[in-house]
């Protein structure tokens, strides 16, 4: 039982280090954790070789997620899961020194990759969100700029156009859009009362 507890073992261990090789363009967590899977890997094969069975190749090979969001995703679903297989692997082993090591693997999976993946996707939601905060303040900025010239005749219809192409919708389009559009109706009022 002990050979296939830690083939089940090493077929997970296998797959989270193709997978974090794969998000590993986007850095950390994801290059600390595919050294923590290689750690993982060589743990379970120590046992393997203890009790003389063959070790089998990786067959993972995944492609590069999409974005970090979607990286970090997967990557919490997968702990998670390899936390629940540890449960099944203890449940199902005899061997002291093998269940020594699937606790500490499933410790180190539940104590430390997990964490540190949902502190990684926070940090980075909050980075995205000053981001846009950013960006609407420039916006702000540019609307104001545009509203003087306005004011002052100075503003073409090119100008104005690329000034409206730049608006990202999803953050203040509505909102300038909708004032942008109160101050030309009320400049041109004021122009056909003059």
């Amino acid at each position: 039982m002990s050979i296939d507890n830690l083939l089940k073992a090493l077929d997970d261990e296998y797959k989270a280090y193709s997978f974090y090789f794969s998000a590993s363009e986007f850095g950390a967590p994801f290059t600390n954790l595919l050294e923590a899977e290689a750690n993982h890997i060589n743990a379970i094969i120590f046992h393997l070789n203890e009790l003389g069975a063959q070790i089998p190749a990786n067959p993972y090979s995944f492609a590069t997620p999409k974005s970090f969001e979607e990286a970090a995703a997967i990557a919490l679903q997968n702990e998670q899961a390899n936390v629940e297989l540890y449960n099944t692997l203890v449940a199902n082993e005899s061997n002291p020194q093998i269940i020594d090591t699937f606790y500490r693997l499933q410790a180190a999976s539940y104590n430390n990759h997990i964490p540190a993946l949902q502190n990684a996707l926070n940090l980075n939601q909050n980075n995205n969100l000053l981001e846009q905060l950013n960006q609407g303040k420039t916006l702000i900025n540019e609307t104001a700029i545009m509203v003087n010239k306005l004011k002052d005749g100075s503003l073409g219809q090119d100008e104005l156009e690329g000034f409206l192409s730049k608006l990202n919708y999803s953050l203040v389009g509505g909102a300038i859009i909708g004032a942008f559009g109160v101050i030309i109706a009320n400049e041109l009022l004021n122009k056909n009362k003059e």
